[in-house]
């Protein structure tokens, strides 16, 4: 395993340890936000959303020669009630998952493309790199609501 991959997959495994972090720091029951400002959870909610599309992709790229990937838009629900527990819980699932998929994964396969009718042709590496840069988004905006 090269040091780029391993350095993705424990940057990977630990958001979910740092969210977990936020909430012992600030109390696990932050705001709930407002339909223009997001509170924790439902940035979770959106967080699980956009790991099981990306790890879709990279699940289709594992299993097509060049496959297609149709954008997506995840627009949250803001009148659906969540809670930041069950959502924690079920984005840590998801990461897990993720992280299980690339784990197993030979080097040969994190060069895997698909074309993104968006993005252009995109490997699994590229996608998980995404994957980071999403989640280092969501957490500076869950260090914000948790703040509030």
């Amino acid at each position: 395993m090269t040091d780029a991959i391993g350095e993705m997959l424990d940057d990977l495994s630990h958001a979910t340890t740092r969210i977990q972090e936020m909430s012992e720091q600030y109390g696990d029951n932050p705001p709930a936000g407002s339909a223009n400002d997001w509170g924790a959870a439902r940035i979770l909610r959106h967080m699980s959303e956009v790991e099981k599309l990306y790890r879709g992709r990279m699940q289709l790229i594992l299993t097509r020669e060049t496959p297609y990937l149709k954008a997506a838009n995840l627009a949250a629900d803001p009148g659906e009630a969540l809670e930041f527990r069950p959502e924690l819980e079920a984005f840590a699932i998801e990461r897990g998952e993720t992280i299980s998929l690339l784990m197993n994964l030979a080097l040969k396969d994190w060069e895997r493309t698909g074309i993104h009718d968006e993005h252009g042709e995109l490997s699994v590496e590229d996608i998980a790199e995404r994957l980071i840069d999403h989640d280092n988004a969501h957490l500076a905006q869950l260090a914000s609501a948790f703040q509030k």
